[in-house]
């Protein structure tokens, strides 16, 4: 696995997906990072010790491991290193004394657990003073053994190569958005979407895109499973091709169903492993398709119907009666209760007080314009 990125949401998603679809071997972590977020870090370690399998670090000739970089190469079983590569640094920004204590002894952990001396002082060492070791000097300590090429790591430890795994697309756009400013702005926006939906008369689809931008953000900090990311790709699909189903449009909301959906199911495969889609799985799954697409074609047909009896939203609305549930103006905006929804309105003559029975005379977009009925 080729950790050529920064420790973070996107790290923690190339970590799991590869732990996942290659469960069972020994990984070998190329690492040229210069780090990122503790909390990203124990993520990614706790995912390869609770696979059951165990790491090798490799860092390659004038590569770098630093910072939680460095904390993950550590945990690993074994670190190898070239000419030219340096480890260590791994202070923490901001500087608080609970997180120096807690990273110093993790580091010790590790270190022990390969019987290297002084695991104390080299703990302290690259957490207190920020310490960062040379290939030679790393050598020198113990902490690493000399591999210039990815065959001798391969040929002292008696492995096999069986594949090369790099960061996807997906993972470095998790690792985007895992940024703290981008995370605050998508969870802002997101809230503010969500926010106006609520506000807003009739379903615009503003609060689906809201809710789809705060879990993004969330799993971008870590803070929710990736399973719970798929889950809401494909509920949110499901939701807008009814919508599209039973709602006449120009077929965005179908659109973007479907490339929802299937980004959800896509993502679910690749994170699958493989020797869990045997011939029963698949078959179920194709059935199941099969018989979601009829109820998918069964809902068109009955809609498509629905659509030829049903007037547009628009002509419905014109010289419907309803009656004012606040005080209406013709420059203050009021809200009416009309087709057994609550609008947005405005007065063509004058006020109409609330309690008023009212009938639309005008129509523009989500605004309608009514006049009193004298009763």
């Amino acid at each position: 696995m080729v950790l050529d990125m920064n420790i973070d949401g996107g790290a923690v998603s190339f970590i799991e997906s590869s732990v996942k679809s290659h469960p069972g071997v020994v990984y070998i972590l190329e690492i040229n990072s210069y780090g990122g977020y503790l909390s990203s870090a124990d993520r990614i370690i706790n995912i390869i010790a609770s696979s059951g399998s165990h790491c090798i670090a490799w860092i390659p000739p004038d590569s770098y491991a630093v910072s939680a970089a460095a904390l993950i190469a550590l945990s690993c079983r074994e670190v190898y290193m070239a000419p030219g590569s340096v480890i260590g640094a791994i202070k923490p920004s901001p500087y608080d004394e609970k997180i120096v204590e807690y990273i110093k002894a993790r580091l010790r952990s590790f270190l022990e657990e390969k019987n290297i001396e002084n695991s104390s002082l080299i703990a302290r060492q690259l957490v207190e003073e920020a310490k960062t070791f040379t290939y030679e000097e790393a050598v020198a300590l113990g902490i690493a053994k000399p591999a210039i090429e990815l065959s001798e790591v391969l040929s002292s430890e008696n492995l096999e190569l069986t594949g090369k795994l790099t960061p996807s697309l997906w993972d470095k756009m998790i690792s985007l958005i895992s940024h703290p400013l981008i995370s605050e702005i998508l969870l802002f926006v997101g809230v503010l979407l969500i926010l106006i939906e609520v506000f807003t008369t009739g379903f615009q689809g503003y609060g689906l895109a809201g809710i789809l931008l705060v879990i993004l953000a969330l799993y971008g900090l870590t803070i929710i499973p990736v399973e719970i990311l798929h889950i809401a790709l494909i509920l949110a699909g499901a939701v807008l091709i009814i919508i599209e189903l039973f709602t006449p449009g120009f077929g965005v909301f179908g659109l973007s169903g479907v490339i929802l959906t299937a980004i959800g199911f896509t993502l679910t495969i690749l994170s699958t492993p493989p020797e869990t889609l045997t011939g029963v799985v698949l078959t179920t799954t194709m059935g199941l398709v099969a018989i979601g697409g009829l109820f998918v074609f069964i809902g068109y047909k009955a809609a498509s119907t629905m659509r030829i009896k049903r007037k547009p939203l628009s002509e419905q609305l014109l010289n419907a009666v309803g009656y004012a549930k606040t005080e209406v103006g013709e420059t203050t905006p009021g809200t009416v209760y009309v087709l057994n929804e609550d609008w947005t309105a405005f007065s063509i003559n004058g006020t109409i007080p609330a309690g008023s029975k009212v009938r639309v005379v005008r129509v523009e977009g989500l605004k309608l314009y009514v006049e009193k009925i004298e009763e």
